[in-house]
């Protein structure tokens, strides 16, 4: 229950920045609101990080720091940009839903190089995240 309460504040927390993300960025372009967003998020994060979990950063192998930092290049500099530009543009009802389709490119990733099986029930929810963006792309 506890994981289902802290995936609910989580898409609560996600889907609250990006209005909040929206209004900041009738103010400023999208490259500094991500700039902004970034720093911040690189302190908050860098100080929980340390003080929680010193030693587990100090033991990581160098393979794994590796691929950690391919993510935090892919998934917060670039990616962010991506979704402040999406939501200056088009806003956030349909921004975010098509940014939302992430699992659908994870399954992919997942069985080309993951080397994971895809299962009818991944199958199933793939085609109803392409139809449901179908749906939002389709929206005047």
């Amino acid at each position: 229950m506890l994981g289902v309460l802290l995936s609910l504040a989580a898409a609560l927390g996600f889907g609250g920045s990006a209005v909040l993300a929206r209004v900041g960025l009738q103010y400023v372009s999208p490259v500094t609101g991500t700039l902004v967003s970034l720093l911040v998020g690189i302190v908050i994060t860098t100080t929980l990080a340390l003080v929680l979990h010193f030693d587990e950063i100090w033991a990581l192998t160098a393979i794994a720091f590796g691929w950690f930092l391919l993510v935090g290049v892919l998934n917060y500099p670039l990616g962010r940009l991506l979704n402040f530009n999406s939501v200056s543009k088009v806003g956030v009802a349909r921004a975010t839903p098509v940014v939302g389709a992430s699992p659908l490119f994870a399954a992919a990733l997942a069985v080309t190089i993951g080397g994971e099986t895809m299962t009818w029930t991944i199958f199933v929810g793939t085609l109803a995240i392409v139809g449901g963006i179908a749906l939002i792309v389709s929206q005047k």
